[in-house]
């Protein structure tokens, strides 16, 4: 690569991550963010609360090292979660421009464009969910394995199930690229995370296997979330990676594969090792997840967003792909190749920022569950015990969810409303309840010791997971009085 065209490359790059920052800078002030359901707001709530409550650092549904890193961030409230969400995202765009400048393709400054307005990316970005540290860190393995940082890989992508499980699945992949690179320390690098964690939570919880153990994801929960099409992700991709990033990605593909079959003749190079480790993460990480649904395992719920993990990988194989393509195009002709390229680039980003929009507006059961949250502080109920389902009413009311005082409810027993606080209140939401809480709405309302003080339902009805009807009851338990009888 020539100096001039690396000094063009890292001003375009530099200027594009910049201006992207301060557009998402722009876009958290405008606009909230209902990607993902309740899910960033209970992440957001342990990060926030980790420094008062220190053993929520080493909370297993929340992910250790996810924690660590936004909490510093969450203490500045929900928009700084989202900013480093945002940072992250940046940074794994870099180190994907970084390995394609690496093998040397002419097009290497596509890959943060890639990377960035792949759709399912571009919204995560604006949440507090775990796939995008999930990406950098994964982002990061690669880079330092392309940069024969082997070592240092293999100890970087043993911290990536402490950020999602599941990517205890890309071990085999690079535990095939260590052995065949003859880099056998590097496969005991990949237990330093595990260890490093382990240690940490034994003065915690008192077990050294607090991570298996304590791990959310055992059993199944099928019965709660089912099960689906094996190629369900497949059918998905048009609104996972994009339409024109999932041709590009196939492209890629078959294009790493015949390089590797016809002009490398199989050998172990580069080629080889780009081959089973960018891609290759993809696919495996894919698939698992389509196994999960299938089968009903892992609390999987087929959620799409999943996959927002391992986006920089298919983004870089998308690139390879693309850069084929525009050589090609170049020798036809040097204007058709920038009408392609940049007719594909405004096509990507428009996908990117279009398809999944309305994660930037509050939900439909948020703004149902504001005005529960209304009612509580207007009738200044919140000073009473708040057994809850939907995370999102406490993060409204801002009240300490680790107090006490409010408490995420988990019904145990035939009538689980006898052992609360008199007074308690109770909300009950068609989502959280009968699902997360496997609570119904029948138990509640037969129940002759709490009242409802309040009923929420939306002006069109819509449904929720499980098919019910969304609505929100607010309930209050009797409190007894001296002469045996019951008021509130």
């Amino acid at each position: 690569m020539k100096p001039k065209e690396t000094k063009d490359a890292r001003f375009f790059i530099f200027g594009f991550l910049s201006a992207f920052l301060v557009s998402a800078l722009i876009i958290i002030y405008k606009t909230d963010n209902s990607f993902g359901g309740g899910d960033p707001i209970s992440h957001y709530q342990i990060a926030h609360w980790a420094w008062k409550y220190p053993r929520l650092f080493l909370d297993v549904w929340g992910k250790p090292v996810f924690t660590i890193l936004i909490s510093p961030w969450a203490q500045f409230g929900m928009d700084g979660a989202r900013i480093y969400n945002v940072v992250a995202g940046l940074i794994s765009a870099l180190l994907a421009w970084k390995i394609c400048r690496q093998f040397e393709l002419d097009n290497h400054w596509l890959a943060p464009i890639f990377v960035l307005f792949i759709p399912i990316y571009f919204v995560l970005m604006f949440t507090s969910l775990t796939e995008i540290t999930f990406s950098l860190f994964l982002t990061l393995a690669l880079f330092l394995f392309f940069r024969n940082r082997i070592v240092w890989s293999g100890v970087i992508l043993s911290f990536i199930p402490l950020i999602r499980t599941e990517g205890i699945v890309l071990f085999p992949l690079f535990i095939v690229a260590f052995v065949l690179k003859k880099r056998y320390i590097a496969i005991f690098a990949l237990f330093s995370g595990f260890l490093i964690f382990s240690i940490a939570g034994l003065f915690v919880y008192h077990n050294f296997w607090w991570l298996i153990s304590r791990n959310p994801y055992n059993g199944s929960a099928i019965n709660i979330y089912g099960h689906g099409k094996l190629y369900h992700f497949v059918d998905k991709l048009p609104v996972i990676l994009g339409e024109p990033a999932t041709y590009l990605f196939l492209i890629g593909s078959v294009i790493l594969i015949f390089h590797w079959i016809v002009v490398e003749k199989g050998k172990l190079d580069n080629s080889f090792y780009l081959l089973l480790l960018v891609p290759g993460s993809f696919l495996i990480y894919f698939a698992a997840h389509s196994y999960a649904w299938w089968k009903g395992i892992g609390n999987s719920l087929g959620l799409v967003r999943v996959i927002g993990a391992v986006a920089p990988a298919a983004a870089i194989t998308a690139v390879i792909g693309f850069d084929k393509i525009l050589i090609y195009l170049k020798r036809i002709s040097w204007i058709l190749k920038w009408i392609v390229a940049v007719a594909t680039v405004a096509w990507i980003v428009d996908i990117g920022i279009t398809t999944y929009n309305y994660g930037f507006r509050i939900s439909p059961p948020e703004l149902l569950m504001n005005k529960a949250a209304g009612f509580i502080k207007d009738n200044h109920l919140e000073n009473n015990a708040v057994y809850y389902f939907d995370p999102y009413l406490i993060y409204k009311l801002g009240t300490d969810p680790y107090s006490g005082q409010a408490i995420q409810w988990y019904p145990k027993g035939d009538n689980p409303v006898k052992e609360l606080p008199a007074k308690s209140i109770i909300v009950w939401d068609a989502h959280f309840g009968p699902n997360e809480g496997n609570m119904s709405l029948e138990k509640l309302l037969q129940n002759n010791e709490i009242k409802v003080l309040k009923k929420i339902e939306p002006p069109q009805p819509f449904k929720v997971l499980g098919g019910y009807n969304y609505a929100i009851y607010i309930f209050q338990k009797f409190q007894e009085t001296p002469s045996g009888e019951t008021n509130l």
